[in-house]
């Protein structure tokens, strides 16, 4: 279709309301959308497993609905649950990050390619990203010493610290450059992922794989890893309730927030509309 369009949606604080539900009238829109033969790509930082709870649940699963998850390291097709791409951390960068966090004092963790949590001890960050995440975990050295499969991302995690996890960030960019990016997507979280990969990245990426000019393209976020995001689509749209730094770089901010539709403001105004 000459003019489809696509839009790239994260889910928490954007699509998803702080109940982890869908407003009535965004989920009507999501569903003109994709009954006009538009496409809709859940666009996330969370591991695949989690977000395809999230689409499965919602029915976004069908024809015309993708998943980038991991921050853009894997997209998925959901209707043939295929993965279209997957892009991982080496090994021994990995442990290398676990040695330098176990160093500064801060959590950290990986997954493994069930998107199984792997981590060095059980504490209270890891259940607080469990019951976030609703997925499971594997601890202690040897789960870590014993990963098999290169993961698309790491977390470093500080519940009430975000100094620390800034002054982490700062003092391993030197060793991290041309190896890893990295970003918050939460006071709480910093994100790792392979060098290249964004949310932005993800945008270019399946708009290539699908054949849409990314022009044609509109982007929905609300924190800062999904600056790359918003500023990669053709158009990049924020909610009310954005970070700064993510209302700073978009091309227009909703009138409504995550908890009132943003997201189907942003359907209406920019995929419906003609």
């Amino acid at each position: 279709m000459a003019d489809c369009k696509i839009l790239f949606c994260d889910l928490d604080a954007t699509l998803l309301d702080d109940q982890k539900n869908i407003e009535k009238g965004t989920r009507a829109a999501i569903d003109e959308m994709l009954a006009q033969g538009h496409i809709f790509a859940i666009c996330t930082g969370r591991p695949l497993a989690s977000a395809k709870k999230v689409a499965d649940r919602y029915g976004l699963n069908g024809k015309g609905c993708y998943v980038v998850a991991y921050n853009g390291g894997v997209i998925y097709q959901p209707d043939n649950d295929t993965i279209i791409s997957y892009t991982s951390i080496p090994l021994p960068v990995v442990h290398q990050m676990f040695d330098r966090a176990e160093e500064a004092g801060l959590y950290i963790h990986t997954y493994d390619r069930t998107d199984t949590v792997v981590t060095l001890r059980h504490t209270p960050e890891v259940d607080a990203y469990l019951g976030h995440t609703k997925l499971t975990a594997k601890t202690g050295a040897d789960a870590v010493a014993g990963l098999l499969d290169e993961p698309a991302k790491m977390i470093v995690i500080s519940m009430d610290d975000n100094q620390a996890l800034k002054a982490f960030q700062e003092h391993n960019a030197a060793w991290a450059k041309d190896k890893l990016n990295s970003f918050f997507s939460c006071e709480q979280y910093l994100e790792y992922c392979p060098a290249g990969i964004s949310k932005g990245a993800g945008v270019v990426n399946l708009c290539r794989h699908l054949g849409i000019p990314v022009e044609l393209s509109v982007s929905a976020g609300d924190e800062r890893n999904d600056v790359s995001m918003i500023k990669a689509a053709g158009l990049g749209a924020v909610p009310a309730n954005a970070h700064r730094e993510a209302a700073a770089c978009s091309d227009y901010i909703c009138s409504l927030d995550n908890n009132q539709g943003a997201v189907g403001e942003i359907i209406r105004k920019f995929i419906l509309s003609k």
